[in-house]
């Protein structure tokens, strides 16, 4: 469940966002990103340590009915984490309270009795009631947000010798075990191997290489790259989502692999980045699935940008199932996929080749440009950048419309009745 985690990702907009020369842009969307950003963080703030909830709890909603998401997800809690840990303003007693809380999930029993086990309940106790298991995206995320918490609390050498680093050897032991096993997605409806939990892997155990200078770690992130490699599909011309299916909803372009991407762009190795070939094929593809499925992208305003779902042909409604609908998170993820993408770019350079022109000529609707490289520092490629990051502020002027007409950011917004 990733509600709040939108919150956090509007805060990363703010940050990649802010390298990023713009030419054309919306009407007072750089006010309402200063804004947003603002109110986000104050949001977040509010979802963690609710009243009558053991410390270190990040809500995922204060919702408790229709939805009920009055819980804790390992996944959603580390990605916010993530990022606030990023953040001056950030009190670094919650990012203790964050790892103590976790630390405990590690060690009570649960259903899954793995370290995949996805949601715990408000008083830090598993959650036993049917769910997906496991989620073994999980371990690598709160990996990747320990990492990050060590080196912001660099100075609490005590708290990070008997706290921090016996809980995150934990989970990168746990990654070595399972990251050939099948286990449930981000969406906690396929059963299989994903495109995504291999990637959030890669990156915790490359990190945990830099950290904790162990090489053992490096072996195992190349056998995955090796089998991320092959979710290429050379035929359809996009990245599939999941491999081995055994249940669930059968799908293979998702927004996911776009996650994905932005989640491992600090790595700056051109593996799958937001800059990447066959991840700019992958999200024009996408983004042209959901501009033909839902209405509301028919006839669009000049200056806002296709809305975007989880997954063309979605059935979720927020509450059941009946028909999908756009999602802020998949729609900020376009946003924050562009402005990595130029900031890759602007460092190595851009070559258009046969695998991501459809995604240029996309931008170009007059002609996609003849030059094939675009070096670092040209007039040609900052020709370019302004042309994807008009693109870019499209998406936000959509999550800021909707936004308004809506009141408040939840996590989808309705295809029909706007």
């Amino acid at each position: 469940m990733l509600t709040y985690y939108f919150l956090a990702l509007v805060l990363l907009l703010h940050t990649c966002k802010s390298d990023v020369i713009i030419t054309t842009d919306p009407p007072n969307i750089h006010d309402w990103i200063t804004r947003q950003q603002k109110t986000s963080f104050a949001v977040i703030q509010h979802n963690i340590n609710p009243p009558n909830t053991t410390r270190g709890f990040f809500a995922a909603s204060l919702s408790t009915s229709y939805p009920d998401y009055f819980y804790t997800w390992t996944r959603d809690a580390s990605l916010v984490a993530l990022v606030l840990t990023g953040l001056e303003e950030t009190n670094e007693t919650l990012l203790r309270d964050y790892v103590d809380f976790q630390v405990h999930t590690q060690d009570i029993p649960t259903v899954c009795n793995c370290l995949g086990e996805p949601k715990f309940n408000k008083d830090g106790s598993s959650f036993t009631g049917p769910w997906g298991r496991p989620q073994n995206d999980g371990p690598a995320e709160r990996a990747i947000a320990f990492m990050a918490i060590a080196k912001r609390l660099d100075q609490d050498s005590l708290f990070l010798k008997d706290t921090l680093y016996p809980a995150l050897l934990k989970d990168l032991d746990y990654i070595i075990q399972v990251w050939q096993e099948p286990c449930f997605d981000l969406w906690e409806e396929v059963n299989g191997v994903h495109f995504y939990t291999l990637m959030v892997m890669r990156r915790a155990l490359l990190e945990a290489v830099d950290v904790l200078q162990d090489t053992r770690y490096a072996s195992v992130a190349q056998q995955i790259e090796q089998r991320i490699e092959t979710f290429w599909s050379q035929e359809k011309g996009y990245i599939i989502t999941a491999q081995d299916f055994q249940n669930g909803v059968d799908k293979q372009l998702d927004v996911s692999v776009l996650l994905a991407a932005n989640l491992v762009a600090n790595r700056n190795d051109g593996f799958f980045t937001p800059g990447s070939d066959k991840i700019l094929a992958t999200a024009v593809t996408l983004e042209e699935a959901f501009k033909a499925e839902y209405p509301l992208n028919q006839n669009l305003d000049p200056h806002l940008g296709v809305s975007i779902g989880r997954y063309p042909h979605d059935l979720y409604d927020g509450y059941g199932l009946s028909a999908g609908n756009p999602w802020f998170i998949s729609t900020a993820a376009y946003a924050e996929l562009y402005y990595l993408a130029i900031q890759e770019w602007q460092t190595t350079g851009l070559t258009i080749n046969a695998i991501n022109r459809r995604f240029f000529e996309h931008v170009y609707p007059d002609g996609c440009p003849s030059q094939v490289y675009f070096g670092p520092g040209t007039m040609e490629l900052e020709q370019l950048v302004s042309h994807v990051s008009a693109e870019a502020d499209k998406f936000l002027a959509t999550i800021q419309y909707h936004q308004a007409r809506n009141v408040a950011i939840m996590v989808i917004w309705q295809v029909l009745v706007i």
